[in-house]
């Protein structure tokens, strides 16, 4: 019976592919006529306080030419450096009325003498506005700004912008709420709109009496405008802040609340706040603690978070009153995923974070993002495992951070964690990617783990300390980092070790010669590159700490490095052991920012050490790193993908959730490139797979961690889209039962239903959508859209797209769906793209957005004639793209050095899966007959 079991497996088809995934693109920068330095202020004033008044007009009774615009009042105290008649400050989309200053009195009873200010100029590329003021202003001297202005509500999510939803009874309701960051507090109100000029901010909102508001600090009064039915609400002094920090709300939102504490949200998804609220409060806590200064001790004495329909960024970080996606901040009990639930708690851990790294203490200019953003992230995942301690966070980091910046970061394309060459909005958009996220994490893991967590944890809370309510650059990380490294965590190392890795591109190949004799292994380095001759500098070099375990001590839980070895070093750094080593596995962990390629003797230890019980004993985060590493030194040409295969062999026996995800993300880029000829490699994902397909099934357990959920989705994912008979067999019943669909392979049977089906199943997730009242279910569900496969359902999605039925928010990521979850619908989508193009660009908001668009669509270009209609768009249209075209030329260079590696490295892909489903094929067919023959004599 288990040889018949056996024969059925060998016949039946296993395959799949990686869902959601997305590429990591740079925009370039656009080009301006203005010079780079004059997208800065002068410095030579500097604001103190400004007392903001706003009135929204958000009601449909107000005047046709009033609605979605807002009247505006700023008062702003400053102090100039010099003596000066030039003031120059942001503002950008707003209509003065008056502009006007005086010297602040010296008492509350004088009465200033008012005086005008003239317009000097207005550089709209910059947003720079030049006012004169009619006598010098005197050095140390504080004056008042006045300004009265009017402003647009746009639907752009910048600014102060307008939101709208439906709610239970059919009526859109419209909102007012804020995004700021990097460069939009401009359009709000007249600002010194850069992060180093800090400042207290005193917000008054004058608001219809069937709205309420919010701001980053209490509500300090309300009372009765004026005018019948509105009020003038007065919110408390925020603590010295930057301007891209300030927000306020205007809404009929309700909010689940403590003293301190409170989720805001539409009426009808009160129920859904609950989770937030609670672990919320907890990380919050948790943060204080570990960094020693409790977060209602640093000047603001309340914490709100927001849900808001219409929201450009996941969220937020405005001091007091963050601001989320719905999805990122909403949990229903019954339909939200462990995944998603999962993703909201480290978002608000993220936002929270922030805080103390980025409020609190705040990066002095863009440039240095990602002393704001790199710690956010760290605490995404260390802040959230504070309270939410099953999840094995700090193993998701790799996979989630590490592994999937390092494909960026090995391009012409990358950019420094410090890059100095940060002016235009461009460049701004440009810094907040995965280098600043995902490699200034990274970054200070490593530190983390060079210098002792103990030492890191006291450092950081004297960083906080010394610079609180000021900004920062990396030099004062840096110094505090020093004065607490001990001596024997190599810190002389130290400054080596920051420069080289925050103002250097790019990142190491450790390559660890491991001697014949086995009593040696050899240290060098090279930079480590995907492609030759792409133009990226091949020269650097990089002062790395490096920690390794043997075949000898298999130790994997000590991640303080061995010995560092010096990117200025000459010959190579030598390790001497006492007895022969079998094998050598550098980078515990991958605590280190660093791949690793060993002798061939060397990798093929360490597959029969994988094949052994317990896969030998080797952790299962450097199980994930020899698979990462390994499909992408073969992708780089450093490694024959024969070598790289075969080792992967291991993966037969492999049941966790993190080397999986490593194999499933290294297997997806040659998915994409094998195009739709997929036969061999379905049957070798097949194989591969068996145990796991096997051993997790549909069903849930009560044993199940939330790794083994996660690994469920992901090996169903996979299984399913290449045709696994009981794999879609099953998704076919539980689709029968659309509302019992268990919530945690929704996301498979729902894509899955969809690619196997047509019209009828479209339709059925098309009217739960239009019905659903869950975010976070929502978001899956036109997710899943993309999953179809034919001409018109194709067509159906992406008209979706056009329409408001998809947010502007959402429109990219459905879009992305359309065309990487089958490759029979990379061309039908370009077409459709390339074809209505101009109605994209309206429907996402910019050109540029379409731009990203076709070039990630290129990216999964296989074929010459793909390429080719790529260029014809690129020479008829590319000049209604403006800066952007310059995304298209890139674009095409792209997709034809895929088509260039695809020639060289393919083919030996390809003859491997023949091979390998030959010989499986042919033990299967041998089985089968040996099979029908015993059954055969038995019945005689």
């Amino acid at each position: 019976m288990v040889a018949l079991r056996v024969a059925i497996l060998l016949a039946v088809c296993f395959a799949g592919v990686l869902a959601d995934t997305k590429l990591l693109m740079l925009q370039p920068p656009t080009t301006y006529a203005s010079a780079d330095a004059e997208y800065r202020l002068s410095t030579i004033i500097n604001p103190v306080n400004y007392n903001i008044t706003l009135r929204p007009y958000l009601l449909e009774t107000d005047a046709a030419a009033k609605r979605f615009t807002f009247d505006g009042e700023v008062f702003i105290e400053i102090v100039p450096t010099v003596n000066t008649k030039i003031i120059s400050l942001h503002s950008k989309n707003l209509t003065h009325t008056l502009n006007e200053y005086w010297q602040k009195p010296t008492t509350a009873t004088a009465t200033p003498t008012k005086l005008a200010l003239s317009v000097a100029a207005h550089n709209l590329e910059t947003d720079i506005l030049n006012l004169t003021s009619t006598a010098d202003l005197v050095a140390n001297q504080a004056y008042i700004l006045h300004f009265q202005y009017t402003g647009i509500m746009e639907d752009d999510m910048h600014g102060f912008y307008r939101s709208s939803y439906v709610n239970d009874n059919n009526e859109t309701k419209w909102l007012g709420s804020t995004q700021f960051q990097t460069n939009h507090a401009r359009r709000a109100f007249p600002s010194f709109d850069e992060p180093q000029f800090k400042a207290t901010f005193d917000v008054t909102i004058i608001r219809h009496r069937s709205f309420n508001s919010a701001s980053n600090t209490r509500l300090a009064t309300s009372s009765p405008y004026t005018e019948a039915n509105y009020f003038v609400d007065v919110f408390k002094t925020t603590p010295k802040m930057s301007t891209y920090l300030l927000a306020f709300i205007i809404s009929e939102f309700t909010i689940r609340k403590d003293d301190k504490f409170g989720v805001l949200s539409r009426p009808e998804f009160y129920g859904q706040t609950q989770y937030s609220f609670n672990v919320g409060r907890e990380i919050l806590s948790k943060m204080g603690e570990y960094l020693n200064k409790d977060y209602y001790t640093m000047g603001n004495d309340k914490m709100d978070m927001a849900a808001i329909p219409d929201f450009s960024a996941g969220a937020m970080e405005n001091w007091g009153l963050l601001t989320y996606r719905e999805r990122s901040l909403l949990v229903d009990e019954s339909a939200t995923t462990l995944s998603s639930r999962q993703s909201i708690a480290a978002v608000v851990a993220h936002e929270q974070a922030h805080m103390w790294f980025g409020d609190l203490v705040t990066c002095q200019w863009w440039s240095y993002t990602w002393l704001n953003e790199g710690f956010a992230r760290f605490f995404q995942y260390f802040g959230t495992a504070f309270v939410e301690t099953e999840w094995e966070l700090e193993k998701q980091f790799v996979v989630d951070q590490i592994q999937s910046v390092m494909a960026m970061d090995s391009t012409v394309s990358t950019n420094p964690l410090t890059d100095p060459n940060t002016f235009t909005p461009a460049h701004l958009s440009r810094m907040f990617n995965s280098i600043s996220y995902n490699k200034g994490a990274t970054f200070i893991r490593m530190i983390e783990h060079t210098m002792g967590t103990a030492n890191f944890q006291k450092a950081l809370q004297e960083y906080l300390t010394k610079y609180a309510y000021q900004s920062s650059v990396p030099a004062y990380l840096l110094e505090s980092w020093l004065a607490q490294w001990p001596v024997d965590s190599f810190k002389s190392s130290a400054e080596y070790i920051f420069d080289n890795f925050t103002t250097q591109v790019g990142y190491p190949l450790i390559n660890a010669k491991l001697s014949t004799d086995g009593k040696t292994v050899e240290f060098t380095q090279q930079r480590f590159l995907l492609k030759e001759n792409d133009g990226a500098d091949r020269t650097l070099k990089y002062t790395v700490p490096i920690s390794y375990t043997t075949s000898a001590e298999k130790n994997f839980n000590v991640t303080k490095p061995k010995f560092v070895l010096a990117g200025n070093a000459t010959t190579a750094h030598t390790e001497s052991f006492t007895t022969a080593i079998s094998w050598i596995i550098a980078n515990i962990q991958e605590t280190g920012y660093y791949r690793v390629n060993y002798t061939e003797s060397n990798w093929h230890a360490i597959h029969k050490a994988l094949t052994e019980s317990n896969w030998g004993g080797i952790h299962e985060v450097n199980r994930a790193q020899v698979v990462d590493d390994l499909l992408n030194l073969a992708r780089a040409g450093l490694l024959e993908y024969s070598l790289a295969l075969e080792v992967l062999e291991y993966l037969e026996t492999e049941t966790n959730y993190i080397p999986w995800t490593s194999a499933f993300n290294g297997f997806n880029f040659l998915a994409i490139r094998l195009g739709t000829d997929v036969t061999d490699f379905s049957n070798y994902i097949k194989q591969l797979t068996n145990k796991a397909y096997s051993q997790l099934g549909f069903d849930e357990t009560e044993s199940d961690k939330a790794l083994d959920i996660y690994l469920r989705t992901k090996v169903l994912s996979w299984s399913c889209r290449y045709g696994h008979t009981d794999c879609i067999n099953r998704v076919k019943v539980f689709f029968k039962s659309l509302s019992n669909v268990p919530k945690n392979i929704r996301s498979v049977v729902y894509c899955v239903a969809l690619r196997e089906g047509g019209e009828t199943e479209f339709d059925a997730l098309y009217q739960k959508f239009k019905t659903e009242t869950v975010a976070t279910e929502e978001t899956l569900l036109q997710n899943s859209f993309g999953c179809v496969k034919s001409q018109n359902l194709i067509e159906k999605v992406f008209n979706l797209i056009l329409s408001d039925e998809i947010r502007r928010q959402d429109k990219s990521s459905v879009l992305s769906t359309l065309y990487t979850e089958n490759n029979e619908n990379v061309t039908p989508v370009f077409k459709l793209v390339t074809e209505k193009y101009k109605e994209l660009a309206e429907a996402m908001g910019s050109y540029s957005a379409v731009a990203t668009v076709i070039s990630n669509i290129a990216a999964r270009f296989t074929e010459e004639s793909q390429v080719e209609l790529l260029k014809t768009f690129n020479t008829a249209n590319s000049a209604a793209f403006g800066s952007s075209a310059a995304t298209l030329t890139s674009a095409e260079t792209n997709a034809n050095e895929n088509l260039v590696w695809a020639k060289a490295n393919l083919g030996h892909f390809r003859t491997y899966l023949s091979k390998r489903n030959g010989s499986a094929m042919v033990g299967a067919f041998s089985l089968f007959t040996v099979l029908v023959v015993a059954i055969t004599t038995l019945l005689h």
